[in-house]
């Protein structure tokens, strides 16, 4: 029984590992600006996953095409390797948290007759 829970120990401290450097990615003015966007967007507290993926997609896209506006020559990210996904992951769960951080100033601010609109 204490190495399962040494094991579910260690997956916790890892994805809160994960989500604190996702988190780091987010707090920045790109990442702000895309998770204010997608919380003004959200209808519903339901909708905070995928709305936190789509966010963490369309940071990629925007890394990806940043550099071609710039000049420089389009890259693709290499999405067959490991770190693509957990940057990825990382990603998706800061945006979550700050979407939801986002989300729920906007219920407070605006009342649940907004925040809750179907």
């Amino acid at each position: 029984m204490d190495g399962l829970l040494d094991q579910i120990g260690t997956l916790l401290t890892g994805i809160f590992a994960l989500a604190e450097g996702g988190f780091d990615g987010v707090n920045q003015v790109l990442g702000l600006i895309i998770a204010a966007i997608a919380a003004i967007l959200m209808a519903s507290w339901g909708r905070l996953f995928p709305t936190a993926l789509a966010a963490a997609f369309i940071h990629v896209v925007i890394n990806v095409v940043r550099p071609v506006l710039d000049g420089s020559a389009f890259v693709l990210p290499d999405i067959l390797s490991l770190d693509f996904w957990l940057a990825l992951f990382a990603l998706f769960l800061g945006y979550a948290i700050v979407i939801a951080l986002f989300f729920f100033l906007k219920s407070l601010i605006f009342g649940r007759r907004h925040a809750h609109a179907h």
